[in-house]
């Protein structure tokens, strides 16, 4: 089925978001506390518990099983309405994730990208680019 999509929102499912999920995996399997202490701007002096590591893991797991999803629904379906509904979920949990980083972040910090690090403008710039292509292209009808 993700051959019949065009190739932006293609390329952008099938390859870039399965890509950024396993880079999430890995960094927030392989050093959880790197991952916790990057989910702000300013560098966390304080250590990461127990808790919070194994948060960091299962948050992790969770990205792979995001990549496995969406794979196996792209390239096993034939019905434009599974793709569109699971696209549909995506676009709202992107919604979702923004919502919170923006939370976290407070106004002040999200009004100053230049003091963003990578973590932050992957969480906002790289989630608002494809809420942006799905709202303008809107060609999963």
């Amino acid at each position: 089925m993700a051959s019949q999509l065009p190739t932006i929102p293609r390329v952008t499912f099938t390859i870039i978001e399965p890509i950024s999920l396993v880079v999430g995996f890995i960094g927030a399997i392989w050093d959880p506390a790197w991952f916790i202490g990057e989910q702000l701007p300013e560098k966390q002096v304080l250590p990461a518990s127990e808790h919070s590591i194994v948060m960091a893991q299962q948050l992790g797991n969770m990205y792979l099983l995001m990549c496995f999803v969406g794979l196996a629904v792209l390239t096993t379906t034939s019905e434009i309405k599974v793709v569109r509904s699971y696209l549909v979920a995506l676009w709202l949990g992107d919604i979702g994730h923004l919502a919170f980083t923006c939370l976290a972040l407070g106004k002040e910090r999200v009004m100053q990208p230049q003091a963003w690090n990578a973590t932050t403008w992957g969480n906002i710039g790289f989630t608002l680019a494809g809420l942006g292509d799905c709202a303008l292209r809107n060609r999963f009808r």
